[in-house]
């Protein structure tokens, strides 16, 4: 088990958001650090560097392999990068990359929800967007990030790809859903006129998955 260094969480400034794999600008946010005394393994360590190493770019290749700048191929490069593989997994399931990566979280056991999470957990998300355009707010497996740190407070800070600015940093916290300050904006504007009535990170929050446990396996 190693400690998360200042050093490492320090780099981390929350930008501006609003996401959905189809998203409008939000509020800007603060730098947020980890837990006191918070232990991490050597893995979400690795994930937290390979969040970083992915914060901005306007493009993702690992080692001659490219993914694609969507919400799905973020996480999955930010993991590969720390040496897991998620797309070999994926080949057996249908559906988009969420709705894949979702149902081999499910098959290994690795869902759970509850409002003190880890580094390195990837993050589903329902209804951040009208995906079937039918107007109504029926949309599953919509959206996916991965926390990066989470403080005493409950505060989390995760990564994923906004369409309008690319690959940044938003604040989520379970403990206080409702909190404008401490959750950004998720859900992308659609027929309603304004927002909808759950429209947060954490109000629209279906699951987390400990992904990186495959690592053991």
């Amino acid at each position: 088990m190693h400690k998360l260094s200042q050093a490492t969480i320090l780099p981390f400034l929350v930008v501006m958001v609003l996401q959905s794999c189809s998203t409008v600008p939000g509020a800007a946010g603060e730098a947020m650090t980890m837990k006191e005394d918070q232990e991490i393994t050597k893995i979400q360590e690795d994930l937290i560097d390979s969040a970083q190493w992915a914060l901005g770019r306007k493009s993702l290749e690992i080692n001659g392999r490219k993914f694609n700048m969507d919400c799905s191929g973020v996480v999955m490069a930010v993991y590969y990068k720390a040496e897991i593989d998620l797309q070999p997994f994926l080949r057996s399931y249908s559906g988009g990359g969420v709705q894949r990566l979702y149902e081999f979280m499910e098959d290994r056991q690795l869902l759970y929800k509850q409002p003190h999470l880890e580094p390195g957990d990837l993050l589903f998300w329902d209804n951040t967007y009208d995906q079937n355009g039918d107007g109504k707010i029926n949309d599953t497996l919509t959206h996916i990030g991965m926390v990066v740190s989470i403080d005493d407070g409950g505060n989390i800070l995760f990564i994923h790809y906004n369409y309008r600015k690319g690959i940044v940093l938003a604040k989520m916290n379970l403990l206080s859903p409702d909190d404008l300050k401490r959750n950004s904006p998720i859900r992308a504007r659609g027929a309603e006129k304004g927002h909808a009535t759950l429209w947060l990170s954490s109000q629209l929050l279906k699951q987390a998955a400990r992904a990186y446990e495959l690592k053991k396996s």
